[in-house]
């Protein structure tokens, strides 16, 4: 299979999980949902999609040989990415300010979102430096979007088909993105007989993150350490 052409799929493949992970929340939330979503929560949808669908429309003019309009368009992808970083982060630190003791178990979800948008900026300023290494920026642009897809996944819990509600959420999102590295590594496998050295790192820092994420939600550490910053902050 020509690389273009694998990647091309994995972005879409992606795009449609945030498509229908996010359907019954964001996308359809008026005939599922009666509460409305606030302004910085619509802000974030809105970067988060045209992230996702920037990736696709930059795989597929990779994939057509239109590499010049795809080079001309690059900084749209990169718009995108700093909207996504912002308003994840004004939104998770709202969150996080509504915490009040390190055993509140949302400590988890908020360290593990901050980790997993400092590997999302890491993964991403690293393929913009590997930008002509195509195998490379490739693999990277795809682990940028497999770091920041879990929320997606979680979604899918709260669908009635599946029904399991907030309990259901970490281990859709885990499971999901399991699979989505896994996918990755089979698809080196196959075509390149190896697992390429930029897949083993990405993916051993998206779980290196996480992992960091959750160990400081869970500890109380992260707790504190941000108790610590706003009080500073505010002193």
């Amino acid at each position: 299979m020509n690389e273009s052409r694998g990647f091309l799929i994995f972005h879409s493949a992606i795009l449609a999980i945030v498509l229908i992970g996010f359907g019954r929340s964001y996308y359809l939330r008026d005939w599922f949902l009666v509460r409305p979503l606030d302004v910085p929560l619509r802000i974030h949808g809105l970067f988060l999609t045209c992230w996702f669908v920037a990736t696709v429309v930059q795989s597929y003019l990779a994939y057509s040989g239109r590499g010049s309009l795809h080079r001309k368009v690059a900084w749209l992808a990169g718009i995108a990415a700093l909207g996504v970083v912002i308003s994840a982060t004004w939104i998770n630190t709202r969150l996080a300010l509504e915490i009040r003791s390190p055993q509140e178990p949302e400590n988890a979800f908020i360290w593990s979102n901050y980790m997993s948008l400092a590997v999302f900026v890491a993964l991403f300023a690293t393929a913009l430096f590997k930008r002509r290494e195509a195998q490379k920026h490739r693999r990277l642009m795809l682990l940028a979007s497999i770091a920041i897809v879990g929320p997606a996944f979680a979604r899918f819990a709260f669908w009635p088909i599946f029904g399991y509600g907030l309990a259901g959420g970490p281990p859709f999102a885990l499971g999901g993105l399991l699979l989505l590295m896994l996918a990755l590594v089979g698809y080196d496998l196959a075509t390149l007989k190896k697992v390429h050295s930029t897949t083993l790192r990405g993916i051993t820092a998206i779980i290196l993150f996480i992992a960091l994420g959750v160990g400081l939600g869970l500890s109380g550490v992260g707790f504190q350490v941000f108790s610590r910053v706003l009080n500073a902050a505010t002193a």
